[in-house]
């Protein structure tokens, strides 16, 4: 029973974790369609809440997935392929702390009046940090629900 919830909350924190880096993705060809100006005022008023869902989701999927990971120790190929979807929230965590913060940082001091020269860079690899992090949430989320859906036929659909 301890196996199941445990993935039944990695499984929810990775899609959760997938879905917000996979709408910053997909809304990079419409912010590029904004003015300077149009994009900051999203930038500090509309994605708040993401950074603090996404951190809960990505550090408690990491510690979620590496208790899977203890819990199928002895079962090697199982063991070896939740090492690699733990790599996963790993990823996006090292792609949000080298990537993302700064250039977060970088904007939050910017103004309409003061918005730099060579903005859009900076919006492009904004997008791109958090392109990097919805692959990495994907091969997190499909690894493990293809170990989950392997592990659950195999013992027995009854169970």
């Amino acid at each position: 029973m301890t196996l199941k919830t445990v993935r039944f909350v990695a499984l929810f924190l990775a899609a959760v974790g997938f879905g917000l880096t996979l709408a910053h993705a997909l809304e990079a060809r419409g912010e590029r369609a904004l003015t300077g100006a149009e994009w900051l005022a999203v930038q500090h008023n509309y994605y708040g809440g993401f950074a603090i869902v996404g951190g809960i989701a990505e550090v408690g999927g990491l510690i979620a997935t590496l208790v899977i990971l203890y819990l199928v120790r002895h079962r090697r190929a199982l063991a070896l392929w939740t090492l690699i979807a733990a790599l996963g929230p790993l990823a996006m965590l090292i792609f949000y702390f080298i990537g993302n913060a700064p250039l977060n940082a970088r904007i939050a001091s910017w103004t309409a009046a003061t918005l730099p020269t060579g903005w859009e860079q900076t919006r492009d690899a904004w997008s791109n940090w958090h392109t990097a992090s919805a692959v990495a949430a994907c091969v997190w989320l499909v690894i493990l629900l293809v170990t989950t859906l392997r592990d659950t036929r195999a013992k027995g659909a009854g169970e």
